[in-house]
């Protein structure tokens, strides 16, 4: 029986696997720099502000650009690592990561929302029901 993964195949797997891991990489890493945290309103626009001065990587500029003209992108799914899928962002917050880290303050996350405490035995709600309780 002769081998139907080629070399080719083998290199594609090989870079498959890789470009996975290095998403994965990423994601954990946007995530785990703003873990606890949510950008502001502020911190938005900081940030918009950075990435239209010419301090900002070329890669920023052109996710700003991107962003811009309605790519289907908002700031804040860069920001909060939602976007950390596509390239072009992971690009531009690696080139850039100091200088967000310094803009991001961030607001601290909404607290859980309260549970509900459990039902106990005397409810109000009766537990047996008879002909004239309807």
């Amino acid at each position: 029986m002769t081998a139907w993964r080629t070399p080719d195949i083998h290199a594609a797997e090989d870079f498959l696997t890789s470009a996975v891991a290095e998403a994965d990489r990423a994601m954990r890493s946007a995530q785990q720099n703003l873990k606890g945290r949510e950008p502001s309103t502020e911190d938005v626009r900081r940030v918009m502000q950075f990435a239209k001065s010419s301090d900002a990587s070329p890669a920023m500029r052109q996710l700003a650009d991107r962003i811009a003209r309605g790519a289907g992108l908002s700031w804040r799914q860069v920001l909060t690592g939602e976007a950390s899928y596509d390239p072009l962002v992971r690009q531009a917050l690696e080139a850039d990561r100091a200088t967000l880290n310094e803009l991001i303050k961030g607001e601290a996350a909404p607290p859980p929302p309260p549970r509900r405490p459990a039902r106990t035995d005397d409810d109000d709600e009766p537990t047996q029901f008879t002909e004239d309780a309807w």
